[in-house]
């Protein structure tokens, strides 16, 4: 894992991943919650390239807010249990960043588990 992003825009991070990112800070700043507060660091992944990792929590316990996370990279977002929801032309950056602003402005995390499909 790298430092701590030192700007919203990074001009090192993939198309995708900084679209997202600058999409999900500006809504953000609309609710008037701070990008930073949600622990955003550069990844590097060898099948991913580079991304960014953040909490979908604020004002959490570093565990709680790790069991949260989600890790955006130029394909997609990367959920716990290696789950991938990928970019596509009716999924792109843009709109995912609407899915995980509205997660984290309700605080209810994203979460892609699925009791019943589970048991089967």
């Amino acid at each position: 894992m790298a430092k701590i992003l030192k700007q919203v825009s990074n001009p090192k991070l993939p198309n995708n991943v900084a679209v997202f990112q600058d999409h999900l800070a500006l809504g953000l700043e609309c609710f008037d919650l701070d990008w930073f507060d949600f622990r955003p660091h550069t990844c590097e992944n060898k099948d991913y390239g580079t991304g960014i990792l953040f909490s979908q929590l604020k004002d959490v316990s570093e565990e709680f807010a790790a069991e949260f996370s989600i890790i955006v990279s130029n394909e997609g977002l990367h959920l716990p249990n290696q789950k991938i929801l990928f970019f596509s032309n009716e999924q792109p950056p843009t709109k995912m960043a609407l899915l995980v602003l509205s997660a984290m402005v309700s605080h209810e995390p994203l979460n892609f588990e699925c009791p019943e499909c589970e048991n089967h």
